[in-house]
């Protein structure tokens, strides 16, 4: 094998054996005398980062510091948020638990990054920032969140939601019954493996975009079926999962809709703010029927 198809094989390997946990890029390889030529990972869209968030940082046990926002009023649920390569300090990320509050939900966003947030770079700087942070860790960290949230905040309920590199946490925060998710929304999760999505323990919601060129239709497509066969799957928000062999997974595409586009949308095209509300709604919608809340009387929303 010569040296450039040798570099062509190492970087692709090395995007297979990332690409679990990230927004994977495309990658069109050297061979011969041609350059190679790298996508790097998804950009940062609107990030919201001039929005005022309404809640408080805190740091809990093994020093994770966490975004925590409460409702208004009494409530039995909590929900944990999964942020993207960017951070738990974007706005895009903490208007989420802000607005899950105002549906009456604890939330609580972890610093799963531990203060190092991807901050933009190449391949070769990605691979190591990724590294950086083993899933061991990022695993103890949720299960850290569920256990503050039940001993300290007296939340019996816990749901997990999560975008883009988080969609992928929230897949796997679910394979264990150890975790005490109950119910979990994942958001164009990226590098979500077939086996992975057979394995939730919870009730899980997928939501993608058709013209993801970060997490392809035909990846999903493969999961989708896979949870068809394993009969796992509801095909509406409403419908019985009473036959389901488990809990109920179900998958949704958005139509024309791009990768971030519930959680960074340009709220600024009418069409594209649009599709971001409905799939927040649909996220509400799961919360509600595999999350039961005890007391609504006093909560905004």
């Amino acid at each position: 094998m010569d040296r450039s198809r040798l570099l062509l094989f190492v970087t692709v390997s090395s995007l297979l054996i990332v690409g679990g946990c990230i927004c994977f890029a495309v990658v069109w390889g050297a061979i011969g005398n041609k350059k190679e030529t790298v996508v790097g990972p998804c950009e940062p869209g609107d990030t919201r980062n001039d929005y005022v968030a309404n809640g408080t940082d805190i740091v809990i046990t093994s020093n994770l510091p966490i975004y925590l926002v409460e409702p208004v009023g009494s409530c039995s649920g909590a929900v944990i948020v999964v942020h993207d390569i960017h951070g738990y300090e974007v706005g895009a990320s903490r208007l989420i638990a802000d607005e899950l509050a105002m549906h009456g939900y604890t939330a609580v966003l972890p610093d799963l990054f531990r203060g190092n947030p991807w901050k933009g770079g190449d391949w070769g700087q990605y691979f190591m920032w990724s590294a950086s942070h083993p899933q061991e860790r990022v695993d103890q960290d949720i299960l850290t969140t569920v256990d503050y949230l039940q001993t300290e905040k007296g939340m019996e309920n816990v749901a997990i939601v999560g975008f883009c590199w988080g969609g992928k946490q929230v897949v796997l925060a679910t394979k264990s019954p150890s975790t005490k998710i109950q119910a979990a929304v994942g958001f164009y999760g990226t590098g979500i493996a077939v086996d992975e999505a057979l394995a939730m323990s919870a009730p899980t919601m997928l939501i993608f975009a058709q013209n993801d060129t970060v997490q392809p239709l035909a990846d999903v497509r493969l999961i989708e079926n896979a949870l068809q066969t394993a009969n796992k799957i509801i095909h509406s928000l409403n419908a019985d999962d009473s036959e389901l062999s488990g809990p109920a997974a179900y998958v949704k595409i958005f139509e024309d809709a791009d990768h971030a586009f519930a959680h960074r949308a340009n709220r600024s095209d009418p069409v594209a703010a649009a599709k971001a509300d409905e799939a927040k709604q649909d996220m509400f919608a799961w919360l509600e029927r595999y999350l039961p809340m005890e007391e609504r009387d006093n909560v905004i929303g």
